[in-house]
């Protein structure tokens, strides 16, 4: 029996996780993310000044191309990466996802043993869009609003004041009629859930109950069928009846295509392609605030996101190490290069007052508007936006615009998306 018991106590021990360092001694922490291209590079060198600057600490970086796919294989095992960086396109279903995954230390937990760090210095309203029934599992990082995108040049042609955007729901119509020709469709917007989050989020309308899914109970029905779902179908309808709206599909760079070939006047756009457009367009763009029906006040807009995320796999001494290099992505200095180099809000104010991203909000207003659109945002569930991890909601919303687009009644069109958001919802 004591042969059997000495047995298992060294199979356990050889099965613990041992926190892995580097030859002369610096934990390792390895880090999952989905960038690529110049965001990429950006945060490469990022990686490289934290590593230079700690005698602790060396993060490995690795690209994975779906990392939920990847954290859902070995998120509980003792594979996964100490840090990973969840994806800004399913910013909705991410949240809820890991929240509810098992497999993560919330970081609060982190905060509240750490004493150096104030979450005060951090947006109020990215705070709350990251919170989950009042806690922070996540550290947001990579911080993007949405945006009008319009072209100068198309403006002064037809007569329009790129001066004075359009604000309004009418006004957008108006400017779309005038800006449409043979070769230019006045408006578009990708056929992508999150702009009708947003479009609910800017006049202060939860999409779910629930608090949109933010109280501690997941949402049981949409709100999608509402007076302020049928304004936005409406408005869509009757631009596409019009003739004024350009159809370019769900793939969200079709849209990008029309507008940079001059073929789309105005569209709603992330505000993290504002540095790409600088510069790569040769037109001059500006970009505006989300419109809001008349009569309503602009409560303020989703923060879509990378957020960063611990992993309770890794050894105490890995998470803390971990945590130490996410303290670092959301310092001032950081947030500053992060958000100068890639068209991202910094998440930390005091990053816009100082170089280089204070010089760059003095030149181009562009991405000023990005900046002044999420502190003009007032934390409410509406502007924090759904968290739901059910990506069948996504479809259903996606597949509604595009049966509008294609000639069936709003009525029609929001009766059946109801039915079956409901019915995934309630499953």
């Amino acid at each position: 029996m004591l042969i059997i018991v000495l047995g298992l106590v060294l199979f356990g021990c050889s099965n613990a996780k041992v926190t892995e360092k580097t030859g002369d001694g610096k934990v390792v922490v390895e880090f999952w993310h989905g960038l690529d291209g110049d965001n990429a590079l950006t945060l490469e060198g990022i990686i490289k000044d934290f590593n230079e600057q700690s005698d602790s600490i060396e993060v490995k970086a690795s690209f994975q191309d779906n990392v939920q796919q990847q954290m859902s294989t070995v998120g509980s095992t003792k594979s996964a990466p100490t840090v990973f960086m969840g994806a800004d396109a399913s910013y909705y279903r991410d949240t809820a996802y890991y929240s509810q995954s098992g497999y993560i230390t919330p970081i609060e937990e982190m905060i509240e043993t750490d004493s150096d760090f104030d979450l005060s210095k951090l947006n109020e309203s990215v705070v709350k869009n990251h919170s989950l029934d009042g806690k922070l599992n996540s550290m947001p990082f990579n911080i993007f609003v949405p945006l009008l995108f319009y072209s100068v040049e198309l403006f002064e042609e037809a007569g329009l004041d790129p001066d004075n955007p359009p604000e309004t729901f009418s006004e957008i119509e108006a400017a779309a009629k005038s800006l449409t020709s043979e070769e230019v469709q006045g408006f578009s917007i990708p056929i992508n859930t999150s702009f009708i989050y947003n479009l609910f989020a800017i006049q202060d309308e939860l999409v779910f109950n629930n608090d949109n899914g933010r109280s501690g109970e997941v949402p049981t029905e949409t709100f999608l069928n509402s007076p302020t779902g049928n304004d936005i179908y409406n408005w869509i309808d009757g631009m596409n009846k019009a003739g004024t709206f350009g159809n370019y599909g769900r793939t969200w760079s079709n849209t990008q295509l029309a507008f940079s070939s001059g073929e789309l006047a105005m569209y709603l756009d992330s505000s993290a392609v504002t540095g790409i457009w600088l510069d790569t367009l040769d037109f001059e763009f500006q970009t505006a605030p989300l419109p809001v029906p008349e009569g309503e006040e602009w409560t303020g807009v989703n923060q879509a996101s990378g957020q960063l995320w611990i992993s309770n796999q890794g050894t105490d001494e890995e998470q803390n190490a971990g945590w130490e290099f996410i303290k670092y992505m959301v310092s001032p200095a950081v947030q500053s290069e992060w958000a100068a180099s890639t068209g991202y809000v910094p998440v930390t104010p005091e990053a816009a007052e100082i170089s280089p991203l204070k010089e760059v909000y003095n030149e181009h207003e562009q991405f000023k508007k990005a900046y002044d659109a999420l502190n003009n945002t007032k934390p409410t569930e509406a502007t924090a936006g759904p968290s739901i991890d059910k990506m069948e909601i996504s479809e259903q919303i996606e597949q509604s615009i595009e049966n509008l687009i294609q000639g069936k009644s709003v009525e029609d069109v929001l009766d059946e998306a109801e039915g079956k958001i409901n019915s995934i919802l309630q499953e």
